[in-house]
């Protein structure tokens, strides 16, 4: 499915019918990381997963796509599916996302899961590896995510190890050079949005790897702790990417969050 934004278009999918829940990917990913959530969700509720702009068969749209235009994209797909309130699942980048459609329009929102992501801003040194990241990026985008992703896994070695990581770079290698620098500079220029999980009404939780590398244990815990009626449940065999390492537990994990939550 297609929705007309800006001066191009949105792509997504939606399945099921009852409470909404959306699915926003991460950076180099794209809507079909949900693929396997939407068929074990779609029997009890609406499952919608957009394909950010510049990712899946999103258009590219500026230079730079803020979280902020981002946000807009997932609030165009929202109100074209007729959805005035949903559950949010963010992974990564798609956490950035969340909060910045939570800014905008917390009225939408009945629950929120921040999938391996942070509230905070970047870091001095994250900005000088994001720079680094557009080049690399621009000079050889299949070497940029060769060398990026594998580190991300907690588990590298083996058979199936090396499935699931040639499985996810693959799909990062399918999205554009232009679509993944105009995401690296979104994410280098967004703002801390720590307020708006301290002050938000609908409940949260932190859903996390144990051994992520980017998103470090000791903030999760200082994100719930500052995030009224939020919980954890750590994912202790995952780094970065759960919903590939634990997907099993992973979907039980928000399955039954929207059950309390929103049914």
């Amino acid at each position: 499915m297609k929705v007309p934004y800006l001066n191009g278009h949105i792509s997504y999918r939606a399945s099921g019918q009852g409470p909404a829940i959306v699915f926003i990917h991460g950076f180099l990913e794209s809507a079909r990381i949900w693929r396997a959530f939407a068929y074990k969700l779609s029997s009890r509720f609406r499952v919608i997963r957009v394909n950010l702009p510049g990712h899946g068969g999103s258009s590219v749209f500026q230079e730079t796509h803020s979280m902020e235009l981002m946000a807009a994209a997932v609030h165009t797909v929202l109100k074209k599916e007729g959805i005035d309130k949903a559950m949010i699942v963010g992974h990564s980048m798609g956490g950035y996302v969340s909060l910045a459609f939570a800014e905008q329009w917390p009225e939408m929102i009945n629950g929120l899961v921040m999938f391996s992501t942070s509230s905070y801003a970047d870091t001095k040194a994250r900005k000088i590896e994001r720079d680094k990241a557009m080049e690399d990026a621009e000079a050889n985008k299949m070497k940029y995510v060769s060398s990026v992703i594998p580190h991300l896994f907690h588990e590298r070695t083996g058979n199936k190890a090396s499935k699931k990581i040639y499985k996810l770079v693959k799909l990062a290698g399918e999205q554009s050079t232009e679509g993944i620098v105009t995401a690296i500079k979104g994410m280098k220029q967004r703002k801390d949005r720590s307020d708006v999980l301290n002050k938000s009404k609908f409940p949260t939780l932190f859903l996390a790897g144990r051994h992520d590398l980017l998103i470090q244990a000791k903030k999760v815990e200082e994100m719930q702790k500052n995030t009224p009626g939020s919980s954890i449940h750590w994912l202790e065999r995952s780094g970065h990417f759960g919903f590939i390492e634990q997907r099993k537990e992973s979907m039980e994990v928000i399955r039954n969050f929207a059950i309390e939550k929103i049914l």
